[in-house]
């Protein structure tokens, strides 16, 4: 399932290493919006995420994968609403390997 959004991610998954990288970008036509406007696209962005999730089967592999995009993006929201991030930098989310990662990994795959 094709997430769009502010936001795109990408994953160093080096299996030499015990976890993978996310790796978080924001979007040009993000970052050209005025904060107001960041604020709003970022908080529809959740909606279409939660309405997306609720769609999904309990089990299905997708909805894992678009919880932990969710759980990041809420952790990111009032961050994106303050104006507190350098929206041209790259954010780095370590995570384990787990069935939770791997869900991630088939989302983005998909």
């Amino acid at each position: 399932m094709l997430i769009e959004g502010p936001i795109k991610i990408g994953v160093l998954d080096d299996p030499g290493q015990p976890g993978r990288e996310l790796h978080i970008n924001f979007s040009a036509e993000f970052q050209a919006l005025d904060l107001q406007g960041q604020a709003a696209s970022f908080t529809r962005y959740l909606g279409e995420l939660q309405q997306g999730i609720d769609a999904l089967a309990e089990g299905d592999a997708n909805r894992a994968g678009m919880l932990i995009v969710q759980q990041i993006s809420e952790q990111l929201l009032p961050h994106v609403i303050n104006g507190e991030l350098e929206l041209d930098e790259t954010i780095v989310v370590e995570m384990g390997r787990d069935y939770s990662s791997d869900s991630l990994m088939s989302l983005l795959n998909s």
